[in-house]
């Protein structure tokens, strides 16, 4: 089973996403936080479940989708690091792949 590390970024885009959710609709953070922790806990089982970034031309970075937002992450042998979490209609920049 792979070992799934949260970098930094990708925390601060969870805790900012939460936030923002949660001033209209604390119930609805929580949910969305549930469903996408235990989507990316299938990660530990799965590594490769998700696609190739398509802006990644060098394969190296993968993802999930979980409603509209894209959890970026990366394998390295037993471990999976979670780099971003990005919404699906915004523009990918190369910081988000860092």
């Amino acid at each position: 089973m792979a070992e799934i590390v949260w970098t930094p970024k990708a925390l601060d885009d969870l805790e900012s996403l939460l936030d923002y959710i949660s001033k209209d609709a604390p119930a609805a953070a929580r949910r969305f936080a549930q469903k996408l922790v235990s989507r990316v806990e299938m990660l530990g089982r799965h590594p490769l479940l998700g696609g190739f970034v398509a802006e990644d031309p060098g394969h190296v970075y993968r993802e999930l989708r979980q409603g509209n937002y894209r959890v970026l992450y990366r394998t390295d042998g037993r471990m999976v690091y979670i780099v971003a979490i990005h919404h699906a209609a915004r523009l990918l920049d190369s910081d988000a792949l860092s």
